[in-house]
């Protein structure tokens, strides 16, 4: 059996320099990686971001536009590589610039 093996940051500073540009959840063992959803939600619960792909994070932009510093929703679903079996984990993450 393969440990499902994650971690994921609270917070990221999109503020172009070269640390902490994007909000990446990483996975390192125990997932399908061809069966992974990410989506990021405003205060309203619109989806501003979404991926289907573990190594794409989100870069802090809206249509093309940086969003304001604040805490936005995440969801992701994702099946495990052991049993696929479905899992759905969320949270907040924190944009500061």
């Amino acid at each position: 059996d393969v440990e499902l093996l994650y971690f994921i940051p609270n917070t990221f500073t999109p503020d172009y320099d070269q640390y902490n540009q994007y909000f990446k959840p990483i996975f390192t063992s125990g997932f399908d990686p061809f069966d992974y959803n990410l989506k990021i939600f405003n205060r309203w619960g619109e989806v501003i971001w979404e991926s289907n792909d573990a190594s794409v994070g989100w870069d802090g932009t809206y249509n093309g536009k940086p969003v304001q510093d604040g805490t936005y929703a995440w969801k992701i679903e994702f099946k495990t590589s052991y049993s696929d079996e479905r899992k759905m984990i969320h949270g907040h993450v924190n944009i500061m610039k």
